[in-house]
């Protein structure tokens, strides 16, 4: 009956979404997608769960104030978003 009035439905399928098709409210380098893909968590998790930087720092393997830029940013990006 859908198909009569001119409306295609996708079809679905079992292919997993990616961490690259995700929604993002702030441009990513490729560093911080590369590190999405590595360990599979959007960089939000990643950075903002962990208890210090320098903990980061040796897990993903990223200097500590690329770190500290990282989260600044990502606060700057949530707080703007909240107040408005």
């Amino acid at each position: 009956m859908l198909k009569q009035r001119g409306v295609e439905l996708k079809r679905l399928t079992r292919k997993p979404v990616t961490v690259d098709e995700l929604p993002s409210s702030f441009p990513k380098t490729r560093l911080m997608r590369y590190l999405e893909l590595k360990f599979g968590k959007r960089l939000e998790d990643l950075i903002m769960t962990a208890d210090t930087i320098y903990e980061l720092e040796r897990k993903l393997a990223v200097d500590a104030t690329t770190i500290s830029k990282w989260r600044k940013m990502l606060n700057e990006v949530f707080w703007g978003e909240f107040n408005q």
